[in-house]
């Protein structure tokens, strides 16, 4: 069984259902990757708009902590995602290539998990004071 099978197994379609996913090197069908639609894509970008307010309201503690969950996760299968993409971009294992890109993913996730945006005080006069506050976008701003 390839290193690869766990995770290409959970995201492939079967053969009927999507497009070949050739390997970079021997163009050997490595899985299937689902076809999909605009309609497909406007019911995603949809589902994404209605869950933005629940993910704004979590606030930044509940969102860190899955973001640090998420890139827990990428670090526990680093290894099975860098021989993945190196298949399937036909990029070198090591050096700044396959296993680099996957160990920046996670620290990029840990940074985006760690960034707390506090209010910014832009004026303050005596009482008078303006701030700046950072939410979550809401996918209309």
């Amino acid at each position: 069984m390839s290193t690869t099978a766990t995770i290409l197994d959970n995201v492939s379609v079967p053969e009927t259902q999507g497009r070949a996913i050739p390997d970079a090197a021997t163009r050997e069908t490595i899985g299937y990757a689902p076809v999909h639609t605009a309609a497909d894509l406007d019911a995603t970008i949809a589902a994404a708009r209605k869950a933005q307010p629940v993910w704004n309201a979590l606030g930044h503690t509940e969102r860190s902590r899955l973001l640090n969950a998420i890139a827990d996760d990428i670090d526990a299968n680093a290894e099975e995602l860098a021989q993945l993409l190196s298949r399937e971009q036909g990029k070198p294992l090591d050096g700044p290539n396959a296993c680099f890109e996957v160990t920046a993913a996670a620290i990029w996730t840990r940074n985006a998990a760690d960034t707390v945006l506090e209010p910014e005080v832009v004026f303050e006069a005596g009482a008078s004071k303006a701030e700046v506050h950072y939410d979550a976008l809401d996918g209309h701003s």
